[in-house]
């Protein structure tokens, strides 16, 4: 028992030592964001904030590089209450990140603009924001002036996958014929794809959006793309569809099941395919010599802007 009791304390004194130092710090953290501008209720609120991990020491860092950066204690706050991953960050990550911004040629004003919607940017490593910003430029060919004003207005865009860039991209350029200029005033990258696939393909049943002619080009009558992505579903449903919810949720349960359905048939095709490459492996090593001169990567069709 007395061993078990000495245990307990050896472990326990160590972690209560920890907490009482981490909790001496905080009225010294609190004068400081006080000297820094911050009322009481602020100052709360940034305490209350991603509570149990980050060192309070830590906190001030981040706190401080994004006031440096321009942003007034109002803006910070909100910046840290959408994203208090950003207490993670050192400082000197920050710095960098924010760098890479600028070298990707947000200035100031806009910087502090695209920040402050979308503060979550900091939180990313550099090589993925570089990627997706590569993405925009060289596999959605964007100019460099498109790219910027995309950052601008839907900064967002960054956060995500690089792939997932270029398909909503395609889908939308080749499928619905949208132009550079359309994409660059819809937000598209804001929404989902699937959202946009059924909104899109709810219109063409109607009869309400045709497809493009083998130039690209869409009928004037067609919906605007921003329309399509952009509106709240009750003002696409009035305003664009003409049509009514229970239509609309009716539309999605039947593209839901057939993609349930498409997915099962991939899986059983690929099962059997499975099963009879078995019996065929002797057959194709013999054949894979053969086949090196025809097995060549067909180039992707060009983009024109």
């Amino acid at each position: 028992m007395v061993t078990m009791v000495s245990v307990f304390f050896r472990q326990s004194v160590p972690r209560f030592h920890l907490w009482l130092k981490h909790m001496s710090t905080i009225p010294c953290a609190t004068q400081q964001l006080l000297d820094l501008g911050f009322s009481e209720e602020q100052t709360t609120k940034i305490h209350s904030l991603n509570p149990r991990k980050g060192d309070v020491q830590q906190k001030l860092s981040c706190v401080r590089e994004l006031l440096l950066l321009g942003m007034d204690n109002e803006k910070t706050l909100r910046m840290l209450e959408a994203s208090p991953e950003i207490f993670k960050v050192s400082s000197k990550q920050i710095r960098d990140r924010v760098d890479n911004l600028r070298k990707l040629g947000l200035g100031e004003g806009t910087l502090q603009v695209s920040l402050s919607r979308c503060p979550s940017i900091l939180t990313m490593p550099s090589t993925r924001i570089l990627a997706a910003a590569q993405c925009l430029k060289q596999r959605c060919q964007f100019s460099t002036q498109q790219v910027l004003k995309i950052l601008h207005i839907s900064p967002e865009t960054l956060t995500q996958d690089p792939d997932y860039i270029e398909e909503v991209f395609q889908y939308v350029y080749f499928r619905m014929g949208g132009t550079h200029k359309d994409i660059l005033t819809s937000g598209l990258f804001l929404t989902s794809l699937d959202e946009i696939k059924v909104r899109h393909q709810f219109l063409e049943r109607l009869g309400r959006f045709l497809p493009p002619n083998k130039r690209g080009e869409c009928p004037t009558s067609n919906p605007k793309i921003k329309d399509i992505v952009n509106l709240s579903e009750n003002n696409f449903l009035s305003s664009v569809a003409c049509s009514s919810p229970e239509e609309f949720h009716t539309f999605q349960k039947i593209v839901a099941r057939e993609e349930a359905e498409a997915r099962e048939e991939d899986n059983g095709e690929t099962s059997g395919l499975d099963t009879d490459d078995e019996g065929e492996d002797s057959v194709q090593e013999e054949s894979d010599s053969d086949d090196e001169d025809t097995n060549r990567n067909i180039p992707d069709k060009p983009i024109n802007k």
